[in-house]
C-alpha cells in the first residue's frame, strides 16, 4: 500500500514568493530598474515607475516558477503567489473596479512581455552570447514606463543604468531560482 503524498501548501508558498518579490523590489534589482527608469524618462512619475518595477519583477517571479517547480504544480504555485498578493492588497481597500483594472493591466503586461523574454532567455542560456542579458525585456520594461516618440538608445555607451539593470535582474533571477530550487526540494520531493 502506497502512503498518500502530503498536500502542497500552495498558499504558503504563495507567500514565500510574495516575500522574494519584496526582496527583489526592495534589493538591488529593484533600484536599478527604477533608476534606469528615470534616465529613460525623467517626467515618469514615481507611482508610474513603481508600478512597472513591480510587474516587471512579479512577471520574472512567475517565469522562475515555470522552470523551477514540477510541470504539474506550476498553475497552482502561481494561483498561491496571486492568493499572497491579493491577501496582501485587502487592506488597501481597493475598489472592484480597481482590482480589475490592476488585473488587466497585469494580462497585458505579461502578454507584452512573453516574446522578449523568451528571447533573452535563448541568449541567456547560450554559452556564446555576451553577458549584457535581459536586453529585450529592459527594453520593453522602459517602453511601458513611457511610450516616447524618440526614444534613447539605453544601450549605447557599454555602460549606464540599462547595463546595471541587465547585471542586477541576472543576479536577481539567480537568487530566484536558488530560492525556488529549494522550495522545490523541500515541498515536491515526495513527488519523484
Amino acid at each position: 500500500m502506497t502512503q498518500a503524498a502530503t498536500p502542497v501548501d500552495y498558499l504558503g508558498l504563495g507567500r514565500q514568493l510574495a516575500g522574494l518579490l519584496g526582496a527583489s523590489l526592495g534589493g538591488a534589482s529593484g533600484d536599478a530598474m527604477k533608476e534606469l527608469a528615470r534616465a529613460y524618462d525623467p517626467s515618469a512619475t514615481e507611482a508610474r515607475i513603481s508600478a512597472e518595477v513591480f510587474i516587471f519583477h512579479k512577471y520574472l517571479i512567475v517565469q522562475a516558477c515555470v522552470g523551477a517547480f514540477p510541470e504539474s504544480h506550476v498553475e497552482w504555485v502561481i494561483g498561491g503567489l496571486f492568493a499572497a498578493l491579493n491577501e496582501k492588497a485587502t487592506g488597501l481597500e481597493c475598489s472592484q473596479e480597481r482590482q480589475n483594472a490592476m488585473e488587466q493591466m497585469w494580462q497585458m503586461r505579461a502578454k507584452q512581455f512573453d516574446t522578449p523574454f523568451t528571447k533573452d532567455r535563448e541568449h541567456f542560456l547560450d554559452e556564446a552570447a555576451d553577458p549584457t542579458y535581459w536586453k529585450q525585456s529592459i527594453t520593453r520594461f522602459c517602453q511601458n514606463v513611457s511610450e516616447l516618440e524618440h526614444p534613447p538608445d539605453i544601450w549605447a555607451g557599454g555602460k549606464g543604468p540599462s547595463h546595471e539593470a541587465s547585471q542586477c535582474v541576472t543576479a536577481s533571477i539567480d537568487r530566484l531560482v536558488s530560492a525556488m530550487s529549494e522550495m522545490n526540494r523541500l515541498h515536491f520531493s515526495h513527488f519523484v
